[in-house]
């Protein structure tokens, strides 16, 4: 059996609805935007996924490029029925319906391609929720000392995109943080001038700072009532004070 079609006029989840039953080889010579890609089917199960010939197994790299293919899958496309390779074994269907799902999320809830996370706790989580676990299993240890959705886009290859979107989802499983600016907070020390030492030949310290403490002034005079009163009769007659 053989079908042939264009992705003008079929939109890539309807082909996969209509190969449900069947198992073969589905061609996309463009694609991904020019590059070519081939997924073994058997019965509604990726058995296998090829861009431009070279094999993909990575799971986030799978799920990228269905996102990618249900999103904006060009050109003609065929179906080969016949035997498949067998490297993967993931339900399609289920993997187009998370795509779809997180196509949802709001631009502005994913986080900036910039963003550096970092694990929630010290130490592996015990416990991956079963959706997350080869999300887990690829970016995890990139995120033991934090890295943000380009690095990770890096170093898996994959979009920055998709990287965004996994960040959003284990964020939301309290798996991971934003890593927070180190010293933000820090209160500067403050700098004490220590007393000088007379063999260094500085010369006497400015009697109003000990040990970086201002000394208290002295003291009004106290003047008793004698003094008082010759001191008024001095500025009665003229006399210095």
């Amino acid at each position: 059996m053989a079908i042939y079609g264009d992705f003008e006029y079929h939109a890539f989840s309807d082909i996969i609805k209509v190969l449900q039953r069947h198992t073969g080889v589905l061609f996309m010579r463009t694609a991904l935007a020019g590059r070519s890609a081939e997924l073994h089917l058997q019965q509604g199960t990726l058995n296998a996924l090829f861009i431009d010939g070279f094999p993909v197994s990575e799971a986030l790299r799978v799920r990228d490029t269905i996102r990618s293919l249900v999103s904006s899958a060009s050109g003609e496309y065929t179906f080969e029925a016949g035997p498949v390779s067998t490297a993967l074994h993931l339900p399609l269907a289920e993997l187009i319906r998370d795509v779809i799902s997180t196509a949802d999320i709001a631009e502005t809830q994913l986080p900036h391609p910039e963003t550096r996370f970092e694990w929630q706790v010290h130490g592996a989580p015990a416990q991956i929720p079963d959706p997350l676990r080869d999300s887990w299993d690829a970016v995890g240890p990139l995120l033991r000392q934090g890295g943000s959705a380009t690095d990770l886009a890096s170093a898996l290859r994959i979009s920055v995109q998709e990287a965004r979107i996994t960040l959003y989802r284990l964020r939301a499983a309290g798996l991971i943080s934003p890593t927070r600016a180190a010293g933000l907070f820090q209160t500067p020390d403050i700098t004490v001038p220590s007393p000088p030492n007379p063999a260094d030949g500085v010369g006497l310290a400015d009697p109003r700072v000990a040990y970086g403490r201002p000394t208290p002034p002295p003291p009004p005079e106290q003047v008793g009532p004698v003094r008082r009163l010759l001191n008024a009769l001095r500025r009665l007659t003229g006399g210095p004070a």
